[in-house]
């Protein structure tokens, strides 16, 4: 019996405006020959994003409704929290909001 691997609705996603890094949830669709992305979700703007998730994680009754309606989960939570304090995505490229930050 194998595992069938969990597909995500959505991938964390950082976002650089008006001099502020946003951590944002995205997922990605194709029209026709088109690749489109659509905002799922923002946590808001760094540091006080990541605030936001470890406040999230340490209360998970708390999670978002329109997030679990989206078929995310705490395990998610858990991901984007090592992303970004790993540096790292799961797919090794690299996801440092630490120095857009702060530049």
């Amino acid at each position: 019996m194998s595992a069938k691997k969990k597909t995500t609705p959505g991938y964390l996603v950082k976002q650089k405006a008006k001099g502020k890094v946003y951590l944002m949830l995205k997922k990605t669709y194709r029209q026709g020959n088109k690749v489109s992305s659509q905002s799922l979700y923002s946590f808001g703007a760094m540091p006080d994003a990541l605030e936001k998730m470890y406040w999230l994680r340490e209360n998970p009754e708390e999670f978002p409704k329109e997030l679990k309606e989206k078929g995310f989960d705490l395990a998610d939570l858990y991901d984007w929290i090592l992303t970004i304090e790993t540096r790292q995505k799961k797919n090794g490229k690299p996801f440092d909001v630490f120095n857009s930050c702060y530049k």
